[in-house]
Parts: C-alpha cells; structure tokens; sequence
C-alpha cells in the first residue's frame, strides 16, 4: 500500500483549506463588486429616467395654458389646423412621439400627426386610464400598448380647464424604444442587463428583447383577466420568465433560464415614483466560480514557491549547524550559498506578484433639458401670441421664461464643486506624442463615422509647454466634435496643420463638415453651448478653451474657404515663451 510522509500529507491538508478559503473569500469579494456595480448602474439609469419622465410630464401642463387650444375645445366650430401645427411643434421641440388632444367624450379632436394616415383624429380612447383619469382632474403617467401601432408607450396626461371645467385632456406619447436606446449612452457595460417593471410586474423596458412585456412573477387567473379587462396590453398575454431568487452571503442573486440558458445575475432596484415602478439592474456573474481559477493556482504557486523555501532554509539550517563544527574554510562557503539562497527566495517572490490593469469608466450625465424645453415651448407660445397681437399675453409667457433661466442657474449651481481648479503640472511635452496618444483614445469615433485621416508629420523635435494629460483631453474633445460634425457630410476628412513661429506652436485641426454657423461663431466657447440635441451638456469647447489658457495658449475657431471648420491652438514650446 502506497504510504505517503506525514509531512506532505498535512502540506497537502493546509493547501486544501487555503484553497477553500481563497475560493470562498474570493467567490464573496466577486459578488460584493457585482452589487456595488449593479447599484452604481441602477442608480444612474433610475436618475436618468426620472429626469426625463419629469421633463416629459411637464409639457401637457405647458399646453393646457395656451389660449388658443382652450378655445378650440370649448368651440369646436373653431379651425383646427393652427392646433395641429402647434401640437406638431411641440412634438419636435420635445422629442415626444405624438401628442393630441381629446374632448369629453374621449374623441381626438387635433393631433400632431394630423397630415400622417395614421393620424389619430377622430379616434376614441375613452376607455384608456389616462384620459378617464385625466377628466377627473389628475395628472396622469400610463403605460400601454399603442392601439394603432402596438408599440410600447408612456402616456402622460393633463386635464384641459374652462371656467374651473374639465373640458378635455391633452396626451403626450413617447416611445418606450427612445429610453432603451439612450440607455446604451450612458451605461456600456456589457455584462449588465436592465429592465423596468410596473406595479402589475409586467416588464415594460429592457435591453433584452425576450423579457419585454413578460413577467417574472406568476400569474394567476384574476391577473390574467384583469390584463383582458383593462386592455393594456391589447391582445398580448404575458409569458412568465423562468426566474429565481437565492442569497450568497448576503448577496442577492437571480438565476433566469432561456433556451437551454441559465444565466446568474446580482441585482439591484431603485423606485421610479412617476411610474409606479421599480428600474432593475443585473450584472452577469454566471462565471464567478470559474472566475477563481486564476485566482487559485496563483495562490497554488505562491503557497508551492513558499513549501520549497521553507524546506531549503530549513535544510539549508541545520546543515548550517554541522558546519559550525566544521573547518574555517566550510564557514565562508555556508554563508556564500546562504547569500546566494536568499537572493533566490528574493526573485522568486518577485517574480509571483500580479499586475493589475485598471479600465476607468466615468459616465456623468445631467440633465437639464426640462426647462429648456419648457422654455422653448413658452417661446414658441410667445411668438403665436405675438403674431396675433395679444403682446400682454406674449410678456407672461416671457416672464415664465425668466423663471426657468433661473431655475437652470440653480441647476448649474449643483456643478460647482466640478470647476474647482486642479493642479496643473506644466512640462515640456512632444508634440507627435502627444497627439498620437488623442488619436489612439478618438480612433474608435472616428471609424464610426467612417473618418478619413490624413497622416501628419511632425518632427520630435517640436515641443509644447503644457499638462500632457490635459492637453490629449482637449484633442480628443476637438477631434471627436469634427468627426461629429462629419457624420453627415458627403466627404469625411479629418488633417492637420502645424506651423512655428517666435516661440510657438500653432496646431490646426481641419475638417470637411457643414462648418460652423455664423451666428454661433461668438458663442462656440460659451457654457452650455452645444449642437448636439439629444445628448451632451455643451461643456466640452469652453472646458477645453480653459484648459488651454492655463497653458497661457490660444484655442479658436472659424470656418474654411471651402468648407468645414478649422479649430487653432497656439502654444508656447518652452517655459514663458508666451
């Protein structure tokens, strides 16, 4: 029978319960990351959503006080056509889907798609939630199926008054689609999935196709018929997603089957109040065990490594102690390998040690796009009012104008604390290196809209004075705004211009864009500017403009000859120079 020595077996032993251990405590560590991350996403995907619901559910307020539309409802022997147009404006400036008005008996009597076949005049919804309720007197959130389209969609309405009556309800519509597709902006983790679920736990959004008005919850027979009854999903039924919820030390986490799939999940929720719902998000941990592997057989070798330095210095020990009685001469050689043993021990342990590669993703999204958009629509009001000559009425809207101007100060107050002024560690820094590194970061940018570069030569021996890191900051922003700018243009041609004079440095970056228009040449570098109508807070030229006048350079901007736009930082190449 084969014995092995009570050494290596209690060496084996320890190994064993290390393993474990490390398995354990590093199967924990996993998952507790997993909810900080899945908290983290959830938490920004919730504040994102409520900010625009409550843009959004805004705007039927701000219709129901147009004058004009008041009295198109009370006397319907009115033309219909200027409401038409000016539900139409309101839909493009807001970037809803539809947004109608109905009398008391539920009847579409303007749309803003009037001029499509689809238009929704003369159609009755009546027996929508949203309008029933809308005529009591409440403001209104809704979820449903689109009759006519069957898409998803959120509802938000608002009750029309005259003389303190209810005399009809203003819908806005949005597709659900648009909350799922900005979504992509703002988080782009790719083991993560989402998905909203409404106060019948029927999911109505998520990045996943399959889940999309199904259910994790079973249903019941009275569930079944209520969906029936309230037609809110039309003559869709549910389907229950194979789901379960378990615990791992303390860790939530949901297990989903699909098509011979069982995915592991943790999850985190966050409320969203206008809704009645609740935003979940799940980060794939479905690899957490094998995800230990690494882990474990690094600690394998270390623990290995460890066994046969212990063994040699111990054996290395008591040879040491014979020596003791040994000849002057064995003495020297003794400490010679004992020297040589711990420079061994000291390389070994180096070599072990792991490096770390750390992948930084920020995604910081305000949004102030309510009062603007309320904004825009009490200046369109104001511009109708005006050209029909009721100037008293016009000025009310003007002042509601002011009020929101100073609701976005205070809006932009909460940013203060990120234009604290940081360090600046100004050095000499080459120039083709420099912008190398901002071509490597926009290279993906500039791919997507299908970019051409031309190549530049710029000698190493052209050198600026700036912060390295900041300055590839302002390349990027400069570069990614031109290939922006190109997405639409026939030619797509981004090239670069250097020149040198009296100490300086002149970069121009040169595209073939639509250029920049002339009443915003002025105002390009202002805060909050921007071209950009879905997305971004237009901080990224005037951000980049400071950066560059604490290099005590230049960054400007004019329009081609020949079309496009030409942005030009001037920088000094050594300390003072400008």
């Amino acid at each position: 029978m084969l014995r092995f020595p009570r050494k290596i077996l209690f060496a084996v032993a320890i190994l064993i319960v290390l393993l474990l251990l490390s398995f354990l405590f590093g199967r924990h560590y996993d998952l507790t990351q997993a909810k900080r991350q899945a908290q983290r996403q959830v938490n920004q995907l919730s504040h994102y959503l409520d900010t625009e619901l409550a843009r959004f559910a805004a705007i039927p307020h701000l219709v129901t006080d147009n004058q004009l539309l008041t009295a198109f409802v009370s006397d319907n022997n009115q033309a219909v056509q200027p409401i038409n147009n000016y539900l139409a404006d309101i839909q493009q400036a807001s970037g809803a889907s539809d947004v109608y008005v109905l009398n008391s008996k539920g009847d579409v009597v303007a749309s803003s798609n009037w001029q499509l076949d689809y238009s929704y005049i003369g159609n009755n919804f009546a027996f929508r939630p949203y309008f029933y309720q809308a005529l009591a007197g409440e403001k209104v959130a809704y979820f449903a199926l689109g009759l006519r389209s069957n898409e998803r969609g959120i509802y938000f309405s608002e009750p029309i008054y005259h003389d303190n009556n209810v005399i009809g309800v203003v819908v806005l519509k949005v597709n659900v689609s648009k909350f799922e597709s900005d979504r992509q902006l703002l988080n782009t983790s790719q083991a993560s999935h989402f998905y909203l679920s409404l106060a019948d736990n029927i999911i109505a959004m998520s990045d996943i196709q399959s889940w999309r008005l199904n259910t994790m919850q079973q249903i019941d027979d009275a569930k079944q018929q209520s969906f029936i009854n309230s037609r809110r999903y039309l003559d869709h039924m549910p389907k229950v997603i194979d789901a379960q919820q378990q615990s791992s030390h303390g860790v939530p986490i949901l297990h989903i089957s699909e098509t011979n799939k069982r995915s592991k999940y943790v999850p985190a929720t966050a409320a969203i109040e206008l809704l009645n719902a609740q935003m979940t998000v799940l980060v794939d941990m479905s690899s957490v065990n094998i995800a230990q592997l690494p882990r474990l057989v690094g600690i394998a070798v270390i623990y290995a490594g460890a066994l046969l330095i212990f063994y040699s210095l111990m054996a290395r020990f008591a040879g040491y102690k014979k020596l003791l009685y040994s000849r002057h001469s064995l003495e020297q050689e003794v400490i010679e390998r004992t020297h040589a043993l711990e420079k061994a021990q000291t390389a070994l342990v180096q070599s072990a040690k792991l490096a770390t590669i750390g992948q930084l993703s920020a995604g910081i999204n305000h949004e102030i796009n309510q009062p603007l958009s309320a904004m825009s629509t009490y200046l369109v009001s104001a511009k109708r009012l005006i050209i029909k000559g009721d100037v008293t009425q016009a000025a009310d809207n003007i002042v509601i104008v002011q009020a929101l101007i100073e609701r976005v100060h205070k809006i932009v107050g909460q940013l203060k604390h990120f234009s604290k002024p940081a360090q600046t560690q100004l050095r000499e820094q080459s120039l083709a290196q420099l912008l190398k590194n901002a071509m490597v970061i926009a290279s993906a940018q500039l791919k997507h809209d299908d970019v051409i570069v031309k190549p530049v030569e710029i000698a190493n021996t052209i050198k600026v004075w700036v912060d390295g890191v900041k300055f590839e900051q302002v390349l990027v922003n400069v570069i990614t705004n031109a290939s922006h700018a190109m997405a639409q243009s026939p030619k797509r041609e981004l090239s670069f211009e250097i020149e040198q004079f009296d100490g300086r440095v002149k970069l121009s970056i040169l595209d073939t864009g639509p250029g920049i228009e002339q009443h915003a040449l002025g105002t390009i570098f202002e805060p909050f500017y921007s071209t950009k109508s879905t997305n971004g807070l237009g901080l990224g030229l005037s951000i980049s403009k400071q950066i560059i006048n604490s290099f005590n350079g230049c960054l400007t901007a004019h329009n081609r000859p020949d079309g496009g736009a030409q942005f030009i930082i001037t920088l000094a190449n050594t300390k003072g120079a400008l």
